[in-house]
């Protein structure tokens, strides 16, 4: 490879690291409100409330899941045709989220009283469920339009509108709730609907009035709409599937846990998810550029910027992984003093977020790379595997049992995913210096949990600084290689 050339694909990493930028502080952000949000409600109400409120902010959540297909149709096809037909897609693409909705909605009403008998919540929670329902809907129109703006790389407005305001919908109505007095989970929910009502029209407008979106004609572009709807479809079924191994955990927490295990475990998936933090930036910027190196055949480009993130990632979050898994009892002692039990539990959904970044962007790679049918074949049989493996786990062993089952499915989703990945186009995103950093985590997390119980408080907050320092010295110059320094400084400049 030319050295011109060599400095073209390494300016690739450069340019993931400076956008990503705008991802990882709306992730912080995000993190920063959701954490906040259960301070308030483990606070106000207790750490059995924080179990009952989660079994619906998860239920959210899976429901914006069901149509990250549609997301995905449209990063994959709007870079790829006209501003007209650009209108016509995300018009396509809106009235499937709405259709979505209606069907998920009148779903969860119509079997309100079997869900109430089969989950944790409690018969006064009828009237929730249904208020729950209806108010999906602004939720899943921020994420179309979320998905509309990363679609048209206005990445800044993308993340204001997921990392941001679905979060802040849901923590101003808890306040709100808090404020005046009225502290039961149904007004509670009243004023978060409300507030993400408000949050979906100014959205709305921020999209209107930044981008050249609006309603197009489906007649002048039955192809392209046709190739939309082909793709989102296979897309769909992927991310359906992978809703079964990454969000099913809380279907089985709501299933088989106790209101207070359940909120512990809930609090978990929080903190832990703090580890993706690199990975969430990368994965904004990624897809699309990913996707333009796939179409122009681009191959060993693409094969080098996939190592080249995945080792950054590894490397700058090893620290707040030791950090987390050290101090877990004394995060979750933060919120209730009934959770401090669950430790264990913590620290596993850490793991499995911290494998899940070694591995990268694996699934999105799979998507941009024209593999969403044989991805599809690979959820259904790995759904097939983790579904029941949660079931079994949780029933024999507890919120223990479930949180080995969440590491454990995460592992195999991401191992088999890579196994395709290599197989159809030979991306592999390991590297030595991931290696020595992986092996570094277990000297540091000891050490810091030694001092914890041996030495004060004032002496281990020194020890754990200076392992913090001893890592950051030791990943500058060893696991980091240049182009990564060159591109954090990119991203410090």
């Amino acid at each position: 490879m030319t050295g011109p050339s060599k400095e073209s694909d390494d300016g690739y990493l450069a340019e993931v690291v400076r956008k990503s930028s705008v991802g990882i502080a709306a992730f912080s952000t995000e993190r920063v409100l959701l954490t906040v949000l259960a301070y308030v409600v483990t606070t106000v109400s207790g750490g059995a409330a924080y179990g009952f409120f989660s079994v619906f902010t998860r239920g959210e959540t899976i429901s914006r899941n069901l149509v990250a297909g549609l997301g995905d149709g449209y990063t994959r096809t709007v870079p790829r045709v006209s501003t007209a037909a650009r209108r016509t897609l995300l018009t396509v693409g809106s009235v499937g989220f709405v259709l979505v909705w209606a069907v998920v909605a009148a779903l969860i009403i119509v079997f309100r009283r079997p869900i109430i008998d089969a989950t944790l919540l409690q018969p006064r929670h009828q009237r929730v469920i249904v208020l729950f329902a209806v108010g999906l809907l602004p939720f899943l129109l921020l994420r179309d339009i979320r998905d509309m703006f990363r679609a048209l790389r206005r990445v800044r407005f993308a993340m204001l509108v997921s990392r941001i305001f679905t979060p802040l919908a849901l923590l101003a109505g808890v306040v709100f709730a808090v404020v005046i007095g009225r502290q039961s989970l149904f007004s509670t929910w009243v004023s978060i609907v409300a507030v993400a009502l408000a949050l979906t029209a100014a959205s709305a407008f921020l999209l209107i009035s930044h981008t050249s979106v609006g309603v197009g004609s489906v007649r002048l572009y039955r192809s392209v709409v046709r190739d939309f709807l082909n793709y989102s479809a296979s897309t769909t079924g992927v991310a359906v599937l992978e809703l079964v191994q990454r969000r099913a955990v809380f279907v089985v927490m709501a299933l088989y846990l106790s209101p207070v295990a359940a909120g512990a475990f809930s609090l978990s998936v929080v903190i832990g998810l703090v580890v993706r933090w690199p990975l969430s930036g990368i994965n904004v910027i990624l897809p699309p550029i990913a996707a333009t190196l796939y179409d122009e055949t681009r191959t060993q480009t693409l094969k080098q910027l996939y190592r080249q993130t995945s080792r950054l990632a590894t490397v700058v979050t090893t620290p707040v992984f030791v950090l987390g898994f050290a101090y877990a009892p004394d995060l979750l002692a933060v919120f209730n003093e009934a959770y401090v039990r669950q430790t264990p539990v913590l620290r596993l959904v850490l793991g499995a977020q911290y494998v899940a970044t070694v591995f990268g962007s694996v699934g999105l790679l799979l998507l941009m790379t024209d593999n969403e049918r044989a991805s599809l074949l690979l959820q259904i049989v790995n759904a097939g595997i983790a579904l029941p493996l949660m079931i079994v786990l949780t029933l024999q062993f507890g919120p223990l049992g479930l949180g080995v089952a969440y590491l454990l499915s995460l592992v195999l989703n991401n191992a088999t995913e890579l196994l395709l990945l290599y197989v159809r186009d030979g991306l592999v995103p390991f590297s030595r210096e991931q290696v020595y950093a992986i092996v570094l985590t277990a000297p540091f997390a000891y050490g810091i949990t030694l001092s914890k119980s041996t030495a004060g408080v004032t002496v281990s907050v020194l020890l754990t600084a200076l392992s913090v320092l001893i890592y950051l010295l030791i990943g500058r110059r060893f696991l980091l290689r240049s182009v990564d320094r060159a591109a954090l400084g990119t991203l410090l400049s």
